[in-house]
């Protein structure tokens, strides 16, 4: 049934399962790509210091949801600060022979760490609208475009979906396939997937904690989006978004969308 209904699918699961008679040892990962990308000439909008608050995390489970509806109320650079670190912020540096090796928030097969995170901005306090890209260490936005995101603009480029385009702004995160695939091979674009889901996750619980509302989103049309981000999709690939904002429901009951 999974191969005769969903073909494509099925296509890439198959050609990705190892047996004892296809699982090959992991390459080294000569000449690898750095463990993040910078954009040198762009302006920079230096981030404060993350300060998630202090939450229980069965209370963070509970009270996480995905949020449809947003206020029309700005953001704070502490917002992006406490929303990107808790994604893939640099949690600590560790000497591994001659190299620095930078830790982050979430598991990464084989601690190459593929993804880059972008910030599409509609109404954060201290930052233009525009296009931003993610830079851990320091921690930092490179202003990669100035321009405004009119709601009809994004709600065509996420497929229709019109909450996203009520959000204060938008992560957006790519992998540079070759950081992981270059070592791993096709699974390696499993690894990829999963870690964008761990790093998503503490998107999340970290919206939940900062008391803000956030939905994720799978759905958007790739070819458009890379060229509004202006990356190459044979290098870098955009995987996943997460909408982020002031939410505008006063009980549980309207978190549910209608059917």
């Amino acid at each position: 049934m999974f191969q005769s209904n969903y073909p494509a699918a099925w296509t890439f699961h198959y050609n990705t399962c190892r047996s004892e008679l296809n699982t090959l040892s992991p390459q080294a990962a000569n000449h690898q790509p750095g463990p993040y990308k910078e954009y040198l000439l762009a302006p920079v909008t230096v981030l404060p210091e993350a300060c998630l608050p202090d939450s229980s995390f069965s209370g963070l489970l509970k009270q996480r949801f995905s949020c449809r509806q947003f206020k029309n109320w700005p953001l704070t650079l502490q917002h992006v600060s406490n929303i990107l670190f808790a994604a893939y912020g640099i949690t600590n540096t560790i000497l591994l022979g001659n190299e620095e090796f930078l830790e982050r928030p979430v598991p990464s097969g084989g601690g190459l760490y593929p993804l880059e995170f972008y910030l599409f901005v509609r109404n954060v306090t201290g930052l233009a609208p525009g296009i931003y890209h993610y830079v851990q260490l320091p921690g930092l936005l490179e202003q990669i475009k100035q321009t405004e995101l009119p709601k009809p603009f994004l709600q065509n480029l996420f497929m229709q979906q019109p909450y996203v385009a009520d959000a204060s702004f938008i992560v957006v995160t790519t992998a540079v396939i070759e950081r992981t695939m270059k070592k791993y091979g096709d699974r390696g674009y499993r690894y990829i997937l999963f870690e964008a889901g761990h790093a998503f996750q503490n998107i999340n619980l970290a919206a939940t904690a900062c008391q803000l509302g956030s939905v994720n989103i799978g759905g958007f049309f790739d070819l458009d989006m890379t060229h509004i981000m202006g990356i190459d999709i044979e290098e870098e690939i955009p995987l996943y978004a997460v909408a982020v904002g002031m939410p505008d429901m006063p009980d549980k009951t309207n978190r549910i969308p209608a059917l």
